[in-house]
């Protein structure tokens, strides 16, 4: 087994906040949530100054991970998070919208590789 370092990696990557976001679905809509994310609100959170780092589907379709960053501290990464929150874009965005989402976990999280 590869051995992790013992400090975050790169220089770049203390001067970012990242927050992995873990969602229980609804299996029968996660192809549509996946599609919805890719093609909608994806765009629109990095036209807001966020990076979508990755995102993970598990095999039966019932949980979907992503890990989203941003440069600053943790503080402005929540401010800019509430912004987007609370903006009449993600309110059209998701407006109609199913229940994609059953539940959540949102955890900020530091890269070690």
């Amino acid at each position: 087994m590869t051995e992790l370092p013992e400090t975050t990696v790169g220089a770049e990557e203390t001067r970012r906040t990242t927050l992995m976001r873990r969602y229980r679905l609804d299996p029968e809509l996660a192809q549509e949530f996946v599609a919805f994310l890719r093609d909608e609100v994806f765009p629109a959170r990095e036209e807001r100054g966020f990076t979508v780092e990755s995102v993970w589907l598990a095999a039966d379709s019932t949980e979907l991970t992503w890990y989203v960053s941003r440069f600053g501290t943790a503080e402005e990464f929540a401010a800019a998070e509430k912004e987007w929150e609370e903006s009449e874009e993600r309110a059209r965005i998701f407006s109609g919208r199913p229940k994609y989402v059953l539940d959540k976990d949102l955890t900020q999280v530091t890269r070690l590789r």
